[in-house]
């Protein structure tokens, strides 16, 4: 028989020891496969060029993380593939196999296992690739006609890539034969001899360690002395450091007290089958705690990753909503150009006009500038903008923006207008109301008295691009600053679905200024700013899932393999127990209880971890991330416990497949 007879053969016969290995690669090709597809679909390369997204930028870097991550998933799986199989290896030698002949049975294998993965990856990838498609366009809320496109490209780029991580997952496997001799390939792992023992010091300097990393973690980077002194790079190191490090250490050093505590406490250790789960639990725990702290910090990031990209779409999709009132805002226009427009809207079938006005105001520069002045300040081209109350009533009642109106405003007294007072804390409001500015021309010379915010309202009347940062003030102050400085007009457009007026707007936007720009200074388009926006982040959103999910399919796997390593490690001594008398549904306790802290301890470990990280970024970036971060949550927690049933099935399965 020849040696890829044999490789075959020992494939057809061995059938469920290969199915979870082969189903483990041919996810990481579907994944792969279904990213670089869309990566170089010519259209969505053609909306982002529209758009001026950088969406290509973007795919292409998380394909390299994507990479990385597929190669670890599969190397991951294939060692603990490779560990159950050493007594066959053994088997091979003791037959008279030369290591080279054992080499070559493992490489024809995985060029069979690899093709038969590719074929079914790239064919389901294909299948599903107009749905991926579908979902990135209602992501990022567009309505295109999508087509079942498939890229040669694709298919090159994701054989190469895994033919390269099969010659490395072969590489790997020759060098383990070559390493061990027939002894150790016949050896079982054995169970710890000597029992972990923890450490009360250690546990305390670890819940030390990731407490240090959280204090770090949540604190206001520009405000804090201590992020000041170790910069920021060397802060987000130390905060990594001390989480993980400080999980290794708790985890290690604390179940094994926890576990002797039980032991020790006569009464529940003897009762029904806790002896067992307890006294597997205790001779596993020194190997299990770096698997533990693996799958936690990988639980962390993935909830992170997930939380924080869907959190920041979701806040900025909302802003982008409520910082364009209108659906046409052009600036100083003339009164033909004007008429022209409504006339073009008229003319138009599809959408009819709401409401049309116009209104102005003024730009002014600041003499004393606060340390960290409002954002849209600087983005207002480091001046305020400034309109009156009563214009600022009316344009409100207009655009049913639903602000409070402001009356009988004092002379020196403003209310900031815009979206950043919904997410500035409190006490940046305060360290704005306690600042006075002195209001100046654009040389610094003139100066046209001091103002001071007294308060906040959180709906702009003005679109994206023009008066960004305004400050509302009595018609005396306004006038004032009326005889000097240039008034700036706005003409305004409200219509109908304006979520499908591309057409419209372009032909506006041409009509007053010659040509399509989606960079216009002078005019600002409601459905040009939400799609912008909505693209590049919707994008970003969809990139960020694809990442998690391969962290979670990681995370997965470690569990999933190491808890099937142990299944067939433990065939034996279930067996010994069956013949005492062990029912199958007190087996199934065991390895329920048994399994249990491999997925709660770290789950509850990483959720910690993501929402102190989502707080620091809640803090420094001024967003409210906590419905995004639940929802999150919630779902991986889900599918968490579906592994774990999976788990348990797989692991009963295993132990009891030669019961009667």
């Amino acid at each position: 028989m020849t040696l890829f007879k044999i490789a075959v053969t020992n494939m057809v016969k061995n059938f469920n020891q290969y199915v979870i290995y082969f189903i483990s690669i041919a996810i990481s090709v579907l994944i792969y496969f279904t990213f670089i597809s869309l990566a170089k679909n010519p259209l969505i390369n053609k909306i982002f060029m529209r758009w001026e997204v950088l969406g290509n930028s973007l795919f292409s870097f998380a394909g390299v993380i994507l990479i990385l991550f597929v190669g670890f998933f599969i190397f991951y799986s294939n060692s603990y593939f490779l560990k159950r199989r050493k007594r066959e290896f053994g088997l091979y030698a003791l037959l008279g196999l030369r290591k080279s002949q054992i080499s070559m049975i493992i490489i024809f294998e995985n060029l069979l296992t690899y093709l038969l993965a590719l074929l079914t990856g790239i064919l389901t990838g294909i299948f599903f690739s107009k749905l991926f498609i579908m979902l990135l366009f209602w992501i990022v809320n567009l309505r295109v006609d999508t087509k079942l496109i498939v890229s040669a490209s694709a298919i090159t780029d994701t054989v190469y890539t895994f033919f390269i991580i099969m010659g490395i997952t072969s590489l790997y496997a020759i060098y383990l034969i070559f390493r061990y001799s027939l002894l150790k390939l016949f050896k079982t792992e054995e169970r710890e001899k000597k029992l972990a023992k923890g450490s009360v010091i250690l546990t305390i300097i670890g819940i030390s360690l990731i407490g240090f990393g959280y204090f770090l973690a949540i604190q206001v980077i520009q405000n804090s002395p201590l992020w000041t002194k170790i910069g920021f790079g060397r802060g987000v190191l130390m905060v990594l450091f001390s989480v993980i490090v400080g999980t290794w250490l708790f985890i290690r050093h604390s179940m094994p007290l926890v576990l002797r505590f039980v032991y020790n406490k006569k009464s529940s250790y003897y009762h029904g089958t806790n002896l067992i789960t307890i006294t597997s639990l205790r001779y596993r725990v020194r190997k299990n705690a770096n698997t533990l702290a693996m799958i936690a910090i990988l639980s962390a990031t993935t909830l992170t990753i997930i939380g924080a990209i869907s959190g920041f779409y979701y806040v900025t999709i909302e802003q982008v909503k409520t910082e364009n009132p209108s659906s046409y805002q052009l600036l100083n226009i003339s009164p033909d150009k004007d008429e022209e427009i409504v006339r073009i809207i008229s003319r138009d079938k599809e959408h009819k006009l709401r409401y049309r006005t116009k209104s102005s105001y003024i730009n002014a520069s600041v003499k004393n500038e606060l340390e960290k002045m409002p954002f849209n300040y600087y983005q207002n081209q480091a001046k305020f903008s400034f309109i009156p109350e009563s214009e600022f009533n009316r344009i409100n009642l207009i655009e049913d923006r639903k602000n409070k109106p402001i009356h009988h405003l004092k002379n020196g007294e403003a209310i900031y207008v815009g979206r950043e007072t919904n997410n500035l804390h409190e006490r940046r409001k305060q360290e704005l109301k306690s600042h006075t500015f002195q209001i100046v021309s654009d040389d610094k010379k003139t100066g046209f008295g001091a103002i001071q915010v007294i308060d906040f309202r959180p709906n702009p009347v003005f679109n994206s691009g023009f008066a960004d940062a305004l400050l509302v003030v009595n018609d005396d102050f306004y006038n004032r600053l009326k005889e000097h400085l240039k008034v700036q007009k706005v003409a305004m457009y409200d219509v109908t679905e304006v979520d499908h007026s591309e057409n419209l707007g372009n032909k506006i936007q041409v009509a007053a200024e010659g040509k399509v720009n989606i960079w216009s200074p002078t005019f600002s388009s409601y459905y040009s700013n939400y799609h912008m926006v909505s693209i590049l982040m919707g994008t970003i959103l969809f990139i960020g899932i694809f990442i998690g999910l391969v962290f979670f399919l990681a995370t997965g796997s470690v569990i999933y393999f190491k808890q099937v390593t142990d299944a067939y490690l433990e065939q034996n001594q279930f067996t010994t127990l069956f013949k005492l008398g062990l029912t199958k549904r007190e087996l199934r306790g065991i390895i329920s209880r048994q399994i249990a802290p491999m997925f709660v301890i770290p789950l509850l470990l990483g959720i910690s971890h993501s929402i102190f990280a989502m707080i620091g970024l809640a803090r420094n970036l001024e967003y409210s991330l906590q419905m995004p971060v639940i929802i999150v949550t919630s779902i991986y927690c889900v599918f968490y416990g579906l592994y774990y049933w999976i788990c348990v099935n797989s692991y009963t399965n295993i132990v009891t497949r030669y019961q009667p």
